[in-house]
Order: C-alpha cells, then structure tokens, then sequence
C-alpha cells in the first residue's frame, strides 16, 4: 500500500469508533458488577476507584480527540 496517496484530512476516528459509547458501556456493565459486591467497605472502594478509572478513560479519550485534530491541522498547513 502506498501511504503518500492517503488523504489524512479525510480520517476521521470519531467515525470509525464511538469512544463515548464504548466508555458508557463499559461502564454501566461495570456498574452491574459492582452492584454484586456485598461488603460496604469493598463496595465504597470499587465505587470509587472505578470511577475513578473512568473519569481517566474520558480524559484520555478527549486528549486523543485533540491530538487528532492537531494532526489533522498541522496536514493541511
């Protein structure tokens, strides 16, 4: 494949994966799983480092956005 044919303004990740909807998921599974925890203590610390876990999860996510939109930019400069 010849990669200098490709016409990287036209990539668009957000179109190929809906990383908002994956998170969500996972998330709401997560959820379920912890919801089957009985002991408080166990469950307080599950609670917390999952979300925790996915607050880090849309922030990497957003930073990915951005640096492809960088990309994107600095191509067509």
């Amino acid at each position: 494949m010849d990669f200098t044919k490709i016409d990287f303004s036209k990539f668009d990740v957000a179109k190929m994966f809906d990383v908002d909807a994956a998170i969500a998921s996972m998330e709401e599974a997560n959820g379920k799983a912890i919801a089957l925890i009985t002991d408080a203590k166990a469950k307080s610390i599950a609670e917390t480092v999952s979300a925790a876990s996915f607050e880090f999860a849309r922030a990497q996510a957003a930073a990915a956005k951005a640096f492809g939109e960088a990309v994107k930019k600095a191509i067509q400069i």
